[in-house]
């Protein structure tokens, strides 16, 4: 009888550079079409404890960490919000992954006297998640009005002069040079001035879907989020923010003690294989 063992492939962690916080899994203010999370019914109680964010801070390596990435759900409704950033800033700039229903003119100028007030030089990176220039395509995915909520905070945010990120989930599958055009001219309409670096572009992942691995691939030389990042949740650490839900994804309890190995063998790694991109981090 033939066992062998079928094992699938793994990358090694090179360094703990971007230092993803899960603040939250299941609280959000939106329910978007395509989102990855598969929400409960009820609201939960799920917000990461602010001691465990301490710890985890004091158990990093603060000269190789880049960037901490302060995601979701929705991380800004976390009740501790406020405290968790400016903690975080005392290690490294930080980056919030946001759908900017919580960000108005007053919020975008209390950030940035948060910001001004660290005396370490970090930085506070908008990312802000919206998915069609035009208005009634977005919302079709995002749920009404989180179009304009999401341009208003993005005027806000430049009003303080920030330089926030636009996070494009790609679902409707548009050539790329078109997209980036289309939303320019959006942030052009709002005296926000923008580079590529402004438009981070995601293609849509579908989770029910399992892509094929292509042949001959040097997987040392992927770009995948487990190769400079780990995610920090209130159930341990993972290798990406994707399977912070999924079991095959936990690689540790905590920062003192995780594998640096990660075995691609998810429908989402399938897919982040197939893109070879950062999908959360940003390019260094």
């Amino acid at each position: 009888m033939n066992r062998t063992i079928i094992k699938a492939p793994s990358v090694n962690m090179e360094k703990l550079e971007n230092l993803f916080i899960e603040m939250t899994a299941q609280n959000c203010n939106l329910r978007c079409k395509h989102c990855y999370i598969d929400f409960k019914d009820k609201k939960v109680k799920d917000f990461i404890p602010i001691d465990k964010v301490k710890q985890a801070l004091m158990n990093v390596n603060k000269k190789d960490l880049q960037y901490i990435h302060l995601t979701g759900a929705e991380p800004m409704l976390h009740p501790d919000f406020n405290h968790i950033l400016r903690l975080c800033l005392k290690y490294s700039s930080v980056v919030i992954h946001t759908n900017a229903l919580n960000i108005n003119d007053k919020k975008a100028r209390f950030l940035r006297k948060v910001e001004e007030e660290n005396n370490m030089n970090h930085e506070i990176v908008f990312m802000i998640s919206i998915d069609h220039y035009i208005e009634k395509e977005n919302d079709s995915l995002r749920g009404r009005g989180s179009y304009r909520k999401a341009v208003h905070a993005l005027q806000s945010l430049i009003k303080y002069e920030f330089n926030p990120i636009l996070s494009i989930v790609n679902y409707f599958n548009i050539p790329i040079d078109e997209l980036k055009s289309n939303f320019k001219e959006l942030c052009d309409s709002i005296n926000f001035e923008t580079t590529d670096l402004n438009f981070k572009i995601i293609p849509y992942l579908d989770k029910n879907k399992m892509m094929d691995m292509p042949e001959n691939i040097d997987y040392t030389n992927l770009k995948t989020e487990c190769k400079k990042g780990r995610t920090l949740t209130i159930n341990g650490v993972f290798t990406c923010p994707l399977l912070c839900c999924d079991n095959r994804g936990k690689c540790g309890s905590d920062l003192t003690d995780y594998s640096s190995k990660s075995y691609l063998e998810t429908e989402f790694c399938s897919q982040c294989i197939n893109h070879n991109n950062f999908l959360f981090s940003l390019e260094l």
